[in-house]
């Protein structure tokens, strides 16, 4: 048991467990809140729209209601001259045409607007009272359930009440059985008596209310039902719905018309119509959650697909980068110098293309080219100890090459003895600084400032030597002349251009000499026009370039140059060459940019 924690430490100790822990959970904890959060945001715009869409299918019916009462209420009107013609002419027995004609709108009306029954209510010396048909005496109006308080003051208005229980003549409907019904009802009273002259009743059946109520919401959960003032349930959706609400229900309903509101597990859309009546609508959460089933259940599968699939996708990316990671650390455990370069199998797949590099690999290839740079710099090492003392020799005999000294020194004394005594004191001066120059540097690298300085002294000497056929020029960006260069990295490419440039076809060389920066290097380009190196020299000079040779008497100059640029300490640079027979000759070299900090630490 002791060695539990120990064996947990050297596990998670593992880069592979801890990528692969931060992975999980940094992908898992996320994955959840989104599941979370997207569960409740679903869940609360699900919940909006099926409310939202059950409202709506609400306010239908109520429009479709207030036109049927609005119907309803014209049609009262209308009998309104009715009656109006029926009471003001002198009724015999023997004369019944107004009563007919009356008798026969009603019956219109009836079957037009799909009315249940009309009922007229006359005076009893009224010849009509008697009819039970359609006209009945004043005194039968007790029987029906309509409001005392409409009674007692009724106007013109009209009267909305329940009137269950409704019996039809025969004669008028076949059906037997009595009905539920809405009644609108007209009142006339004298304004002197207060008797009432005359009143009508419309009768719709409840059943009509009942049907779009029902069609609408189909499901039993939901119940919508019609309610009178008073609390009177008259249709509705649900044959198991309470006849009549309470009083704290009532109270409800009146605070809360026309509004969407919460009760307790229930929410409910309460309207209130035109005629004073409610329509309200309750929808149970329970009705909400099980709609919202369907997206809950997707929800939750997606996550427990995502869930391995994540977990299976980490597992192989951290595989995959923990694999390269132990290759590598392995590599480096096992690196020599002076052994053969431990290679790695993925960075050498035909496969893979170096712009699909990740970090990883970049980290590769810099551990490969750094064991070919040790293997290679240990190499070099041992070459420039051999090499050194010879090499030294070589420098200065380039530095002091007898022949330059030679022709400078005869073209002194050809200008004296001709008397240009100016000439021959200006090239005494140039040689003077020339010497004073290369002499007063002691290292191997020196400013580019210097460097050009030394060039330009050496193309004045060379100019006076070949008169006005040998002419140059040089530009640089600005600030370049700052960085550091091979000592006599210039004069072996100038003196070439000279020694080997003019000919018959070439008798003037124009030499060009370019500075510019690169990416982090000094870009160097020299060009002339002279004579130019025919293909089978160049293709040697490019084997000596690329093979850093040095022949000490063969192209040693410019291999020289080549061997020292090329070294980590004096730039890591290299050297190209361009040329073709009689179109001159093309140099370009690039080192890394170094800079002037001490000059006493680049001396070899």
């Amino acid at each position: 048991m002791k060695n539990i924690p120990h064996h947990f430490k050297i596990y998670f100790s593992h880069f592979r467990t801890k990528l692969l822990c931060a992975f999980l959970l940094c992908t898992l904890i996320p994955l959840c809140i989104i599941g979370a959060i997207s569960y409740k945001v679903s869940h609360t715009i699900a919940r909006d729209k099926i409310l939202a869409s059950t409202v709506s299918s609400d306010e239908q019916l109520n429009i479709q209601f207030q036109e049927r009462f609005l119907q309803i209420e014209n049609t009262a009107d209308s009998l309104q001259y009715d009656m109006y013609n029926l009471m003001n002419t002198n009724v015999s027995k023997t004369d019944l045409q107004v009563l007919t004609e009356t008798r026969n709108h009603l019956s219109l009306f009836k079957n037009t607007f799909n009315l249940h029954y009309i009922q007229v209510f006359l005076p009893k010396e009224h010849i009509g009272s008697e009819e039970n048909l359609y006209f009945f005496p004043i005194e039968d109006l007790e029987n029906f359930r309509i409001p005392k308080k409409s009674l007692e003051n009724p106007g013109t208005s009209s009267i909305w009440f329940y009137q269950p229980d409704l019996s039809v003549p025969f004669l008028i409907s076949e059906s037997k059985e009595p009905t539920n019904t809405i009644a609108l009802c007209r009142i006339l009273k004298n304004p002197q008596t207060q008797v009432i002259e005359y009143a009508y009743i419309l009768f719709l059946n409840t059943a009509e209310f009942s049907q779009p109520l029902l069609e609408s919401f189909p499901d039993k959960s939901i119940s919508s039902y019609l309610v009178t003032d008073t609390g009177e349930i008259i249709a509705g959706n649900n044959q198991n719905l309470s006849i009549a609400l309470s009083s704290q229900d009532i109270n409800f309903m009146k605070k809360h018309q026309n509004s969407t509101v919460k009760k307790g597990a229930v929410t409910c859309h309460i309207s209130k119509l035109e005629n004073g009546w409610y329509h309200i609508t309750e929808i149970p959460d329970s009705y909400i959650n099980q709609n919202i089933q369907i997206l809950i259940k997707s929800i939750l599968i997606t996550l427990l697909i995502s869930l391995p699939v994540t977990v299976l996708i980490i597992v192989l990316i951290s595989r995959n980068l923990a694999e390269k990671i132990r290759v590598l650390s392995q590599a480096m455990e096992d690196f020599q110098l002076d052994t053969p370069t431990i290679a790695l199998p993925w960075l050498t797949s035909p496969d893979r293309h170096p712009e699909t590099f990740d970090e990883i690999d970049k980290l590769g290839l810099t551990f490969l080219k750094l064991q070919a740079s040790l293997n290679q710099n240990l190499q070099s090492i041992l070459d420039l100890s051999l090499a050194e003392e010879r090499l030294k020799y070589q420098l200065l005999q380039s530095q002091i090459n007898p022949h330059f000294l030679y022709n400078i020194l005869g073209s002194i004394q050809t200008c004296q003895s001709l008397g240009k005594l100016d000439t021959a004191s200006q090239m005494l001066t140039n040689l003077t600084r020339f010497y004073r120059m290369t002499l007063r540097k002691s290292g191997d690298l020196i400013s580019i400032k210097d460097e050009l300085e030394i060039a330009r002294l050496y193309l004045e000497m060379e100019k006076l030597c070949h008169k006005n056929t040998l002419t140059w020029d040089i530009s640089m960006e600005d600030g370049i002349e700052n960085f550091l260069i091979c000592k006599f990295t210039l004069q072996p490419f100038l003196e070439n251009s000279i020694v080997h440039g003019f000919s018959q076809r070439t008798p003037h060389i124009h030499i060009r000499i370019e500075l510019c920066y690169g990416e982090d290097t000094v870009q160097i380009r020299i060009t002339d026009n002279g004579k130019g190196i025919t293909e089978k020299q160049l293709c040697e000079l490019k084997k000596t370039l690329k093979e850093k040779i040095i022949n000490y008497e063969k192209h040693f100059g410019m291999g020289n140059v080549n061997k020292r640029i090329c070294n980590p300490y004096f730039g890591n640079g290299h050297i190209n060459i361009e040329s073709r027979l009689y179109h001159g000759t093309c140099i370009f070299i690039e080192f890394d940019q170094l800079e002037d900090c001490n000059e006493k630490s680049y001396d070899c």
